[in-house]
């Protein structure tokens, strides 16, 4: 949980009132070490607390004062003063109405308080136990949409290879057609003294003049470098381009269309391509059967 959500969850007013578990409470002061924000927001909360209790709190009429110093002063006077002790009655006594006065509205204005306390109270813990429910109920929304999510990328994973694999089942099924046709030539490409181990095939359609690759065992070139099929054609190298190699290699690579060559081969270049073969870089060759 980050700061600002644990903030929002309504948790540290729950905490400020004694109302978290032990878990809860551990949880939190965890947080208020680990974000300043949070420990800024509990502190915060706490004095607002105070101030709010400040505030219900009910000051006695000036009038009590007075009198309770008076009562003080009689006290301390000694029993010989006459007109003093005349004068005790007059300062102890007050009449029902002044007593009425002194007494009833000071308790008035605290049972007035009281009640306001109490409600705010109640409003004050009814609106942090909402806060606490619908915080669970939030965690509980972003466990299954976690969850949801998870799936969603399994799932678009699982379609991701399932298409992968349903294209290249095309292409194989295409490659297979193209190799079995009777009108496509098969010219077989072994490995030159310097590569004795490299083997690729062309297949050239004698129809339509199309050419097609398949990489039997070539080695993966430097970054690069590119592999590069040739036709000789009366004696010269013609460019039948570059092709790929990896998971590609495996399959019919098109080539260039060529109406007619003697045999083909294929070098190693810098990648792109060359306008004239490396001879020294030469895996495979092999001459059209006829």
């Amino acid at each position: 949980m980050d700061a600002q959500f644990i903030i929002s969850s309504g948790l540290i007013e729950l905490y400020t009132a004694g109302l978290t578990s032990e878990m809860e409470s551990r949880e939190l002061e965890a947080a208020m070490h680990q974000y300043p924000e949070v420990a800024a927001a509990v502190t915060t909360c706490q004095r607002n607390m105070e101030e709010y209790v400040k505030l219900q709190s009910v000051s006695p009429p000036e009038s009590i004062k007075t009198r309770l110093l008076n009562l003080i002063h009689t006290d301390s006077l000694t029993p010989d003063t006459a007109t003093t002790n005349a004068a005790i009655p007059q300062l102890t006594k007050t009449s029902p109405m002044e007593q009425t006065n002194v007494l009833s509205v000071p308790e008035t204005k605290g049972v007035s308080w009281k009640w306001i306390a109490a409600a705010a109270a109640v409003l004050l813990i009814g609106s942090v136990i909402l806060n606490f429910f619908y915080f669970n109920r939030w965690k509980e929304f972003r466990e299954y949409k976690d969850k949801y999510q998870s799936l969603l990328l399994s799932q678009n994973s699982i379609i991701s290879k399932t298409n992968e694999y349903k294209t290249r089942l095309e292409k194989l099924t295409e490659s297979m057609e193209i190799m079995e046709n009777p009108k496509v030539m098969k010219v077989a490409m072994p490995g030159t003294p310097a590569f004795p181990t490299a083997v690729a095939t062309v297949f050239w359609n004698q129809d339509n003049k199309q050419v097609y690759l398949k990489v039997n065992n070539l080695p993966e070139p430097a970054a690069d470098k590119q592999y590069q099929l040739w036709a000789i054609v009366d004696g010269k190298p013609v460019d039948m381009g570059v092709f790929e190699m990896g998971d590609t290699a495996s399959l019919l690579q098109k080539m260039k269309i060529t109406g007619k060559a003697q045999m083909f081969a294929v070098t190693l270049e810098k990648k792109g391509g060359a306008v004239s073969p490396t001879m020294e870089q030469m895996y495979v060759a092999g001459k059209i059967p006829g």
